[in-house]
């Protein structure tokens, strides 16, 4: 399961954390770039959120309306807040788990953990809308401590910061944050976290939940990529 030896480089096309982060990034960018166009067209606030933003986020009472919004949630942000904490937690955690295991599970467990989440929140038939990267962060989070509970980053501190206090760090800011969310809506996000404790468990013992994602994301490439 290491797999550091075939750790991608930062500008390799099959970093999956920099696809992680670059498409997040992206959507917010785009975001911004609406809001500002309605701004400067002069229309109300609401008119972005009616006709934009409920269709990305999730909504229980409208998911048989918008059914994508079981992924499209995962990947927007509704405040710069919120995704500079996620996506700086995502960078942590995401580094770790792709030097320790290569870049094939980053994806997903990020889709896992996404599906897990939305799903509970529909069956909970939340009022408040599910949005943000938190449950797919906080699967990747500890899915990385399970596997690798003793890596160490800045090893000029000290003998260097191992990934288990990483992930205390993070719970206890993480968990105060939920102190603020409805009891549906942490339940669902925390639910979609445990997916990560469960895919890393598995592929200790050599199950590996996202090897059709990798071979289809890899036959997506290949079909992509031009041949010399």
């Amino acid at each position: 399961m290491n797999d550091s030896s075939k750790k991608p480089l930062w500008g390799a096309d099959n970093n999956a954390l920099v696809a992680l982060l670059a498409v997040n990034l992206v959507v917010a960018v785009a975001f911004v770039f609406m809001k500002v166009t309605y701004y400067l067209e002069g229309f109300p606030a609401m008119d972005f959120q009616n006709e934009i933003y409920q269709y990305v986020i999730l909504l229980p009472e409208n998911i048989q309306q918008s059914p994508w919004t079981f992924i499209s949630f995962n990947w927007t942000h509704d405040n710069f807040w919120a995704l500079f904490t996620n996506m700086f937690w995502l960078f942590m955690f995401g580094n770790i788990l792709q030097n320790v295991s290569a870049n094939r599970h980053l994806f997903p467990i990020y889709f896992y953990s996404g599906i897990i989440a939305a799903t509970s929140y529909v069956l909970h038939n939340g009022q408040e809308p599910l949005v943000g990267a938190q449950t797919s962060v906080l699967a990747i989070a500890l899915a990385t401590a399970l596997i690798a509970p003793n890596y160490k980053i800045l090893p000029n501190i000290g003998k260097g910061i191992p990934t288990w206090l990483i992930l205390i760090i993070y719970l206890i800011i993480t968990g105060l944050s939920f102190a603020s969310h409805p009891i549906e809506l942490s339940f669902s996000i925390f639910l979609g976290g445990l997916s990560g404790l469960l895919y890393a468990f598995l592929l200790k013992k050599e199950i590996d939940l996202g090897a059709w994602m990798h071979h289809l994301l890899s036959s997506i490439n290949n079909s992509l990529t031009p041949k010399s």
